[in-house]
């Protein structure tokens, strides 16, 4: 039986306290959080709470941290926000923080692993998510996997003195796309 967990390049675990330095070290760097709602510096204080905050895994809040199976390298978080047991839905968000690991697969790897935890561990019937129009990158993985636009909401984001659009993608459950 294949693991909940593990995909075939990452794992998905809880975030621990060791984990700080390098969440403090990603998500202060501009190249990181672009495409991400943060734009505020973050505190070593900050990230110590976030971590405690969502270290206590459960079916309102699963969260996890994203490391490499090869090497258990620690490369970024994800998790399923807004669930909604009478909607069976929930909201996803991921972050790769080690650049050294984008583009190779482990974002697209990380989004299928934590969609089929979320549809057979949760019983999750929709999985959305919200994308910058402008991030290309991550639309193409989304799309890869089974995510589909429905909708838009236009200017909706102002980052780096421009508005930018927020593309609204759905995933239901029995459309995820196999690897390959």
């Amino acid at each position: 039986m294949e693991s909940p967990f593990e995909g075939k390049l990452i794992r998905l675990r809880a975030r621990e306290p060791e984990d700080e330095p390098l969440l403090y070290q990603w998500f202060n760097d501009p190249e990181v959080t672009e495409n991400l709602t943060m734009r505020y510096p973050l505190s070593h204080r900050d990230e110590r709470e976030f971590i405690e905050r969502v270290s206590h895994i459960s079916y309102e809040h699963p969260s996890f941290a994203v490391e490499t199976l090869a090497d258990r390298r620690l490369i970024g978080g994800c998790g399923l926000e807004r669930v909604s047991p009478e909607n069976r839905s929930a909201v996803l968000g991921i972050a790769l923080g080690d650049k050294a690991y984008w583009n190779g697969g482990y974002g697209t790897d990380t989004m299928r692993t934590l969609c089929r935890f979320g549809f057979a561990m949760m019983n999750l019937h929709r999985i959305e998510l919200d994308v910058y129009a402008g991030n290309e990158r991550a639309r193409h993985v989304y799309e890869k996997i089974g995510f589909t636009e429905e909708g838009r909401r236009r200017e909706a984001v102002y980052k780096y003195g421009r508005y930018q659009d927020v593309v609204v993608m759905g995933l239901l459950e029995g459309e995820l796309r196999p690897e390959g």
